[in-house]
């Protein structure tokens, strides 16, 4: 009984003096080497750190690379700005060839309209030259006063010639009443009764004479028109 009691005894105290000495070993270790969440936490500092340093550089690149780019664009721009400028400025200033394409075609059209200004008075001229020709020939005039001969000479008929159109070609000084019949009562002063009462104008065509009114009396090429005054009446 004795023994088994000592027995046991020895290995509690055996037990006691490994486990004493497992807990000093212990403590040592502890002090001697940082625990394993302290080096965990060291590690995964340092690991930000790492990311941190990256990440900054990497934005310090994206940066640089966005500046560049910035830098870029404006060079485009401003190189664009400057040929859309050139292009717009030979645009505007016309070259010297169409200047001298543009002269040659004001030229022309300045010489086409003088042409067909030069036509339209050639085509105004010609009525008055067909006018001309409308001339049917010459009568012969012969205008006696009292006791004075105003006019004696051949005049150029016209269009519609009368005794008394031929007598306004003499270009005398008349006085007459216009209507459906002229009556001539003056020409170159003397007048109807100046000599006596009754006296007065009268004419004959080819020697023959008229008794209607002068307007009335068509004549023609080669006729003799005598317009005399007279104190007889006829």
């Amino acid at each position: 009984m004795k023994k088994s009691v000592g027995i046991i005894v020895a290995t509690v105290v055996t037990i006691l003096i490994i486990g004493g000495a497992l807990a000093v070993q212990q403590h040592h270790q502890q002090g001697s080497t940082p625990p394993a969440r302290e080096r965990v936490a060291a590690s995964s500092s340092a690991t930000t750190e790492s990311k941190t340093a990256g990440d900054q550089a990497a934005s310090s690149s994206k940066q640089a690379h966005r500046k560049s780019a910035t830098s870029s664009a404006k060079s485009s721009r401003q190189a664009s700005a400057t040929v859309k400028s050139a292009k717009k400025s030979t645009a505007t200033r016309p070259s010297s060839a169409s200047r001298t394409a543009s002269s040659k075609a004001v030229s022309q059209r300045q010489t086409t309209t003088s042409k067909a200004t030069t036509t339209r008075q050639k085509r105004q001229v010609a009525p008055a030259k067909k006018a001309k020709k409308q001339t049917t020939g010459k009568a012969y005039l012969v205008v006696s006063g009292y006791k004075k001969t105003f006019f004696k000479g051949h005049v150029t008929l016209g269009a519609h010639p009368t005794a008394f159109s031929v007598l306004q070609a003499a270009k005398l000084k008349l006085v007459y009443q216009n209507g459906v019949v002229v009556y001539v009562s003056s020409i170159n002063g003397l007048a109807e009764n100046d000599v006596k009462t009754g006296s007065g104008w009268k004419y004959r065509v080819n020697d023959k004479f008229i008794d209607k009114a002068a307007n009335l009396k068509k004549i023609k090429n080669g006729d003799h028109v005598h317009w005399y005054f007279t104190t007889k009446g006829y």
